[in-house]
């Protein structure tokens, strides 16, 4: 396959996410997010990801689209119980050192928490659909092109990402946390989930087991958070949002799992190469 002039790579790279980030500013500005605000903050992603790709001569050859299932069924399985697990430790941690009480008895909790989960599970895979396709199905890819070396590339990518919400973030309620301590904290908890799905979107050649991933998130988190169903005196050591501490120190943890296996798979390889 021959290569793209890197002028090209890299002045398409500039459309995109500048594109991205002037749409998730008129979101905010449009009805603060609301109705066709969302919409445009929520979609735009995509939208520039069919920009760059369909007007812009990109193509869809490095997008990742292909499902892989039998050879990747782990890191399907992986993406899908690896949130409900995070977060059922992360709260259940929290409960026993104090940082966070249920706001309801646990046989009334688990229907209310089941009933949001499958309210939120069509959304927010279409929502991660948005987003995947854009940072791990475009920018990993084009970063690639550049040359540049898996971690720095997934390092810039989360810093990217976690950019794009700041509109949404500084417009909102989004957290209680004061916001010159959030922020710094919400991007390192979006570069430590990008170490983990950009190693899985290497690993994979799909964009498909991070798409789970970030859906199944998605749809664990915001029943929780948005039904009230726990309640913290401090968001920032209890709260299950990806800058609290405690989300930060297990994601920490998923990360390391992660690139730790990757690492011990690639070794295992080498010396046997027979099995690849």
């Amino acid at each position: 396959m021959n290569r793209p002039p890197e002028a090209k790579v890299r002045r398409n790279l500039i459309i995109f996410y500048v594109g991205t980030l002037l749409l998730s500013i008129a979101g905010i500005v449009l009805a603060g997010g609301q109705d066709v605000g969302a919409v445009l903050f929520i979609f735009g992603p995509l939208l520039m990801v069919l920009v760059v790709r369909f007007l812009l001569g990109d193509g869809w050859k490095d997008a990742g689209l292909g499902l892989q299932f039998k050879s990747n069924w782990r890191w399907y399985l992986f993406a899908l119980l690896i949130f409900p697990a995070v977060i059922l430790v992360v709260i259940s941690v929290n409960v026993l050192v104090g940082w966070t009480t249920l706001s309801l008895p646990v046989p009334e909790l688990i229907p209310s928490f089941l009933g949001g989960f499958a309210q939120q599970l069509i959304p927010s895979m279409i929502f991660a659909v948005s987003e995947e396709w854009a940072w791990r199905g475009y920018l990993e890819p084009r970063f690639a092109l550049l040359g540049i070396p898996a971690i720095r590339r997934h390092v810039t990518v989360g810093v990217l990402w976690a950019v794009w919400h700041f509109p949404f973030i500084l417009s909102t309620d989004y957290t209680k946390t004061p916001i010159g301590l959030f922020l710094p904290l919400f991007v390192m908890g979006l570069i430590l989930l990008a170490l983990i799905y950009g190693k899985m979107r290497s690993s994979s050649g799909s964009v498909w087991p991070g798409v789970l991933m970030h859906g199944m998130s998605n749809a664990v988190a915001f029943p929780v958070i948005a039904g009230e169903l726990i309640a913290y005196d401090n968001e920032l050591l209890g709260g299950i949002q990806s800058a609290s501490l405690s989300v930060l120190v297990a994601l920490t943890l998923v990360a390391l799992l992660v690139w730790r296996r990757q690492d011990r798979a690639r070794s295992s390889t080498a010396i046997h190469p027979a099995s690849a």
